[in-house]
């Protein structure tokens, strides 16, 4: 299919990729017409979307991006950002079309419905899209596509209409006469209030007064709170509504001026803040901010996971003022035809955006016409045709998201063992990764990834809670599978896993690289040649992640502990000749710091202190080894040093282990060596982590084997673990 996509650099892009997947609780949906926004995607099309202006805007950018070549060295800097700067980003955020195929959750959808498509990431400009069910509205008769596409628009500027609590017969002026401004200029014409339209351009003022019979300003005359008052018999306005996009401040602090007594200022567009108290105070007003096309914007449960809010509490969501737009279209409330300054088919999407700078006022990308019958497209791309190179292994990368891009396609494309032969992603990843990768195949279907008979192993670099369903349908198949850590967020699954790949005889093994560094490694032989109990500490200095961060929802990415303790505890537990029996573990309210004792049966004692509150620029991670009498100190992966023990020490460039892993995998899958990590430590990190959890909760120390019952680590019918 083809779509729209933006670089880095704000450089427009038409490409073909593969349809995306149809998610369970939404729907495919084969677009027919999809709005561009004179607003938001104006300043992409201006090169807006460019790192090095969001940078300069942005000084913090810089000072992180400085960090980061602090912590990470140059090379890796410069080839994030170098990453970042080639990403195809979707745009789009309005479109209608045709559901294809309805998600086995999104129970009241069928095949053949027609609906608008609400979103930034999910109603992008292309031609068919996987939206989520509360982003879907379903399109009235007598409502066409093209009028449908206005819809998430229409929604914006209904809420913020609603936000005005404008009544029948109050003056509302409406800054700004763009394509929200006319929008809600009409529907407050519609409401029964008296429309004041303001905007410097003439066309503009001209429309407003046909479409909503707005009586018009022209700001570019003079003071425009004096024609407002000019124009209401010096009382001021009941409401203004403010639709302007302007870094300037000006326009919020005139329509203050603008207002009568106890009047109310609604923000809608993105304009300055810099307010001026005097007129906000004296004449009391509320200044009120209007979210999007209200709520549940921005709220993940409800926009991705399609958990509504009650009618009863919350009676204008998203999705219902959608619906009441639409509403309105079909009734002939709202006029979209007369706003359409042009329209383009998908392959003339330069024009289109092209049409756009220079102040086309609402421009539809087209799809073709319906056609029947409806058809699931394919969610597969041949980027290539390459038969499997001889004496390689045959990989598809699983989830091709920043970090798999920036450590493991290098470390797959360097290393002797493998070929990389699919990647199963998003549309825009799997495409752009497969072209960098040479793969031949790039697939939004994990099957139809996992059927390529070039493919032997699978290496899952996805979310968490996705790890376990996809390895086990890849070991199944009788694939090889390297899966990131954590291994799986339950226990139930680690062993499902485990039990799999005993019953197909593939491999698998964990991303706990960290052990297969070269320090760390050396460690491991330098603790061997003591006696006795070890005393191990991993400090992290992990830096802060934003409170909605993926990883931080205990569904998709289990938390900081779950999602990247298991890590240092893998680490720990690796360094120690015993099993564990007990953890203890303190955590902080909001899961970002968290300390974890375990305590082995040959009286081993292991500790994580894993932070947020340091300061980035310092080393991230530090070992303390105490055994025998000796201390080894292992700084950031770059050197070992011994104090009393036997051993080498180390000094050179930072090295965790990826490489290292993925050659061990390789190896392993030729028979010419055994895992370094197995399925069983990828068992016991997530079982220890859980009960720290517990641990944390219960304020208590946690005896593994008696709160777990029966012993997970134990040897199943189905064979060893490991």
């Amino acid at each position: 299919m083809k779509q729209v996509f933006f670089d880095g650099k704000g450089k427009l892009l038409l490409q073909d990729v593969p349809a995306p997947a149809t998610p369970k609780n939404g729907a495919l949906v084969r677009v027919y017409a999809s709005l561009i926004s004179s607003g938001t995607e104006t300043a992409q099309a201006a090169g807006g979307g460019s790192l090095l202006r969001k940078a300069l805007e942005q000084p913090d950018l810089i000072g992180r991006a400085v960090q980061l070549a602090l912590r990470e060295g140059l090379k890796f800097t410069a080839g994030a950002i170098r990453d970042i700067s080639e990403t195809w980003f979707p745009v789009g955020y309005s479109a209608a079309g045709l559901v294809v195929e309805a998600g086995a959750e999104a129970l009241h959808l069928r095949a053949g419905d027609r609906v608008a498509c609400a979103g930034a990431g999910f109603a992008n400009h292309a031609e068919y899209d996987a939206v989520p069910v509360n982003l879907l509205a379903p399109v009235p008769d007598g409502v066409t596509y093209r009028q449908a596409a206005f819809t998430t628009v229409g929604a914006i500027a209904l809420q913020g209409v609603r936000r005005a609590e404008a009544t029948l017969g109050e003056t509302v002026v409406v800054v700004g006469l763009g394509l929200i401004g006319q929008l809600t200029a009409q529907l407050l014409d519609a409401a029964g209030c008296v429309v004041i339209g303001s905007d410097p351009i003439p066309e503009r003022r001209e429309l407003a007064a046909r479409l909503a019979g707005a009586c018009t300003i022209d700001p570019g005359l003079g003071d425009a709170a004096e024609q407002v008052m000019a124009r209401t018999g010096g009382t001021g306005a009941d409401k203004v509504i403010l639709c302007a996009a302007t870094r300037s401040s000006q326009p919020t602090n005139e329509a203050f001026k603008m207002c009568r007594e106890r009047g109310r200022v609604v923000m809608v567009g993105a304009m300055g803040m810099d307010l001026e108290r005097t007129e906000f105070y004296n004449r009391e007003l509320d200044f009120v901010i209007s979210r999007s096309a209200g709520p549940g914007r921005y709220d993940r449960n409800y926009e991705e996971r399609g958990v509504d809010y009650p009618i009863g509490y919350v009676r204008w969501t998203e999705q219902r003022n959608m619906s009441a737009f639409l509403r309105l279209l079909a009734d002939g409330k709202v006029d979209v035809d007369s706003l359409i300054s042009a329209e383009y088919p998908i392959e003339e999407a330069d024009d289109a955006y092209q049409a756009v700078q220079e102040g086309a006022l609402a421009v539809l990308l087209t799809y073709g016409e319906p056609e029947e019958p409806l058809a699931v497209p394919q969610q597969f791309l041949l980027t290539r045709a390459a038969p499997p190179e001889r004496g390689r292994i045959g990989v598809a990368l699983v989830g091709a998201g920043s970090f798999a891009r920036a450590v493991h396609l290098p470390n797959l494309k360097a290393s002797p063992y493998f070929e990389v032969r699919a990647v199963v992603s998003g549309s825009a990843s799997a495409t752009q990764v497969a072209r960098k990768a040479g793969a031949s195949l790039a697939t939004t279907s994990l099957t139809a990834g996992l059927a390529d008979p070039g493919v032997d192993a699978v290496l899952i670099a996805t979310r968490h809670h996705l790890h376990a369903e996809q390895a086990i349908a890849a070991l199944q198949m009788g694939k090889h599978v390297f899966v990131e850590k954590p291994m799986a967020l339950s226990v139930d699954d680690c062993r499902a896993m485990i039990e799999t790949a005993g019953a197909t005889g593939a491999l698998l093994t964990v991303g706990f690289n960290r052990r297969a560094a070269p320090t760390a490694r050396a460690l491991k032989a330098a603790l061997d040649q003591a006696t006795g109990p070890r005393v191990i500490t991993f400090r992290v200095n992990a830096g802060p992640l934003p409170a909605d961060h993926w990883l931080n929802d205990p569904r998709e990415g289990g938390g900081r502990l779950m999602g990247e303790g298991v890590h240092f505890i893998d680490f720990v537990c690796g360094m120690v000749e015993a099993e564990p029996v007990s953890v203890s573990a303190q955590g902080s309210s909001d899961g970002q710091d968290f300390v974890i004792t375990i305590r082995f049966a040959d009286e081993s004692l292991g500790t994580v202190i894993y932070t947020a509150r340091g300061d980035p620029a310092f080393p991230k991670e530090r070992v303390e080894a105490f055994a025998g009498g000796g201390v080894a100190v292992l700084d950031d992966f770059r050197s070992l040093s011994l104090h009393g023990l036997r051993g080498q020490e180390i000094r050179g460039r930072q090295d965790k282990g990826h490489r290292a892993l993925l050659d061990n995998f390789g190896r392993a899958i030729r028979g010419e060596a055994d895992l370094i990590i197995t399925g069983y430590d990828g068992l016991r990190a997530t079982w220890i982590a859980l009960a720290a959890l517990e641990s944390i909760r219960a304020g208590q120390t946690i005896s593994l084997h008696e709160w777990a019952g029966d012993d997970p680590l134990a040897p199943s019918e189905e064979g060893d673990p490991a």
